[in-house]
């Protein structure tokens, strides 16, 4: 079968009816990747937040060795009057970002990242589950349902990035 017809039978329907392609080769991921917006959804309620508004700054970059590194931070964040940041600073700069490193795994839309370095300790060695697809230069990764570091609710996010050329 052709890339194309493969990658036309594995696309999956999103709400509204945009059809998106899942990850048709481990490679189609590889790469840089600039973020657009991240949507937060709380599992109970259906309520959705922009937790760091809606131009946040990030970046993920995946190797073909299958390396990983990801942050992400809110456009409107306020940098300390300093260079040593005062105790409430460095709390508000550590809530508006998050950030991990380590390896990836791939199968099909399934992307799996294993964080070895994290802002956040509790990460670290953990498997963060999300949903991969990739539509032209698009990528969008939606997570399993996990308690948001940004309200302490459960939420599923979906994080749609374009990629760096």
């Amino acid at each position: 079968m052709s890339k194309s017809m493969n990658m036309l039978a594995s696309a999956v329907i999103l709400a509204g009816g945009m059809v998106i392609s899942s990850v048709a080769q481990a490679d189609d991921i590889v790469g840089t990747w600039r973020l657009l917006s991240l949507a937060e959804q709380e599992t109970g309620s259906g309520i959705i937040h922009n937790p760091l508004g809606e131009h946040p700054l990030g970046l993920i970059t995946f190797t073909g060795d299958g390396h990983m590194a990801f942050i992400m931070a809110g456009a409107s964040r306020k940098a300390a009057a300093s260079v040593q940041a005062t105790d409430a600073e460095a709390a508000a700069l550590y809530r508006t970002m998050a950030a991990y490193s380590g390896t990836y795994d791939l199968d099909g839309d399934k992307l799996t990242n294993h964080p070895e370095v994290a802002w956040n300790q509790a990460w670290n060695g953990t498997d963060l589950h999300r949903i991969a697809a990739i539509s032209g230069s698009t990528l969008t990764l939606t997570t399993a349902p996990f308690i948001s570091p940004f309200f302490g609710k459960e939420i599923v996010s979906t994080l749609v990035f374009e990629r760096l050329r």
